[in-house]
């Protein structure tokens, strides 16, 4: 073990990093290389393209930061032969760090400048940009570039793809392209504008694609004009020597438990678990927005502090967001992040040593990911993912450990406040339709989410459990959509109530002029209801079936007949009984007369009833 740590060290790399970069990565704090830099550095810095894939938290970020220094280091520092640098021409760039997301480019920046903070006053500055959406114009981006001149560009695809459009930005001078999280850059919904990025660039450079799942982006790795690439892949073995995809300073668990009580164990695990900073997954925007509320109001640990993360809020929100709980003095409180798979990726925060999700990802790949945001760098880390009682999810754990990803099982600890809670959660839901608009939302959402799941034969929509679930989002009533059919019929309560009922047209908001609005229309809404009945009802007679209006004709016209008969046999009766049975034969007839005009007065009556 001393012999491994001894070749790591930073002055065993096979490779001649410039002085300044070898005292920045020391005096940052790491001591050592790990394998993957190891194995990495060497190859990038010099004339080699990597395809590197190694699990979540082994050093990956500054296995491509450090070679990207490097060269940039050598092309500025480099003196011509009267022993001047020649600065680096305007509207030139000499590197670009593609990422998937926002929120992990702005991380690589901030990593590249902690670097940075070292560079000697006597050198060429070396400089970043970040360019992603919604911070700013791309034309605002392109006069920064021009006037500060930064040659490491840190971007997501769809903002460089727009920056390389402008006619003052070249890449003529271009060195290094990294795809940081590739397997994601080079998946469906980025791929088109990643190629087209590389297209653009100079064909002799040098590119390096980094990722905990690269063998899942296939074939499209070929897209991106590396030659002859090196692949490096760095896994980690447990105690068995057995292959595993997470390191061995990450701790996997599942729980089983009924959906209902999966809001208030996960607020048992945060208040009793020792950790100092928490990542907790839900599957939607607005699940998290739902939840995010619900706990600011109805929080039972003042020592937990949350945060909300989505892809709803703008970029300076999310941003900001972000750098609270980096901030966050976990010596003084528990700081939990409420997020989805926007920080699933790449996003290194220190001291986050719990991670749990509500459920898994639609992707298993994802899942990995999403446990890799703890237990980086051999800190001690722990991942918990609650699965459904009563259904096939537990057979998840044989699917992923096909994938090598091993989990344990844990007792779930059944909350003694979860009565207490729901109740507190239903008067929550009473104060304002508004929250229970969302809630609904919410639990659409999160249906349509499950039914998206990539193994579809274990998340099946036929054994979920609704009404837990229901439960769980704090709905009063169960909302009209298609998946109800898959409800037992003994277990639907009456008009999907799932309290005791109460006068919709009363539930109001809290938010004033929301509900005068509402009371407004309500008088509005009701009297289009009753016009629209009466329309349907009166489209539903003059389009009725030409086979029904003929049918009705036909009945008509047999009691025409009928009677025709009564008559002509009564006359033949009179005929040949005048006198002994007239008085009688006359009584029928003033009958049979009175019984047909009582028939004539209903005629009128006819119809369809199915609307009344």
């Amino acid at each position: 073990m001393q012999k491994k740590e001894e070749s790591l060290k930073w002055e065993n790399l096979r490779y001649d990093l410039h002085q300044w970069l070898k005292e920045a990565i020391i005096s940052m704090g790491y001591p050592t290389m790990t394998p993957v830099q190891a194995s990495t550095i060497p190859l990038l810095c010099g004339n080699k393209d990597v395809v590197v894939e190694a699990v979540t938290g082994s050093g990956k970020t500054l296995a491509f930061l450090i070679p990207v220094l490097q060269k940039i280091s050598t092309t500025l520092f480099e003196k011509d032969e009267d022993g001047m640098i020649q600065p680096l021409k305007r509207g030139h760039m000499l590197s670009i760090i593609l990422s998937p997301t926002r929120e992990l480019a702005k991380q690589l920046q901030l990593v590249l400048n902690q670097v940075l903070e070292y560079l000697p006053d006597d050198l060429p500055k070396i400089k970043t940009q970040l360019l992603v959406g919604s911070l700013g114009k791309v034309r605002e981006d392109v006069e920064f570039f021009l006037q500060e001149q930064p040659q490491i560009l840190i971007a997501t695809p769809g903002r460089m793809l727009d920056f390389l459009s402008s006619q003052y930005v070249k890449t003529s001078s271009l060195e290094i392209v990294v795809l940081d999280e590739a397997d994601k850059l080079l998946d469906f919904s980025f791929e088109k504008d990643v190629v087209n990025i590389l297209k653009r660039l100079p064909k002799q450079r040098r590119t390096g694609l980094f990722s905990a799942t690269l063998s899942s982006a296939g074939d499209s790795i070929f897209k991106t004009g590396m030659n002859n690439p090196v692949k490096i892949q760095v896994k980690s073995k447990n105690s068995s020597g057995e292959i595993n995809q997470t390191p061995q300073s990450l701790t996997l668990s599942y729980m089983m438990i009924d959906p209902e009580y999966k809001l208030t164990t996960l607020l048992q695990l945060l208040s009793t678990s020792q950790f100092k900073k928490s990542i907790v997954y839900f599957p939607t925007c607005t699940s998290v927005k739902h939840f995010y509320h619900v706990f600011q109001k109805l929080n039972p640990d003042d020592n937990l502090v949350f945060f909300s993360l989505h892809g709803q809020l703008n970029t300076k929100s999310r941003m900001k967001t972000l750098e609270k709980f980096i901030e966050g003095d976990s010596n003084m409180n528990k700081f939990i992040l409420m997020t989805t798979d926007v920080a699933a990726r790449g996003i290194d925060i220190p001291d986050v040593d719990l991670v749990i999700q509500l459920d898994p990802p639609t992707d298993p790949n994802v899942f990995l990911h999403r446990c890799g945001r703890t237990g980086r760098a051999n800190k001690v880390g722990t991942a918990i993912v609650m699965l459904n009682n009563n259904s096939q999810e537990e057979d998840y754990i044989g699917f992923m450990e096909v994938k090598n990803i091993i989990m344990g099982k844990l007792n779930t600890p059944i909350s003694k406040k979860h009565n207490s809670f729901q109740k507190k959660l239903t008067s929550y839901m009473l104060e304002d339709r508004a929250r229970h608009e969302l809630a609904v939302k919410s639990y659409v959402g999160f249906i349509r989410y499950y039914s998206k799941h990539s193994a579809s034969s274990i998340f099946r929509l036929a054994s979920l459990d609704y009404l837990g679930y229901a439960k769980m989002y704090g709905l009063i009533r169960l909302p009209k959509m298609p998946e109800t059919k898959y409800i037992d019929n003994d277990k639907i309560p009456e008009d999907g109530w799932l309290i005791e009922p109460i006068c919709m047209d009363k539930y109001a908001y809290l938010d004033k002029a929301q509900e005068k609005s509402r009371l407004e229309n309500l008088e509005k809404e009701k009297e289009q209801k009753i016009a629209d009945a009466k329309r349907r009802k009166d489209l539903k007679v003059k389009n009725e079936a030409w086979s029904t209006k003929v049918e009705k004709k036909e009945t008509k016209q047999e009691r025409k007949e009928k009677l025709k008969r009564k008559r002509e046999l009564i006359e033949k009766q009179l005929l040949e009984n005048p006198s002994s049975d007239e008085e009688e034969v006359q009584q029928d007839w003033k009958e049979e007369v009175r019984k047909n005009k009582k028939k004539k007065a209903n005629s009128e009556m006819q119809g369809s009833f199915d609307d009344l």
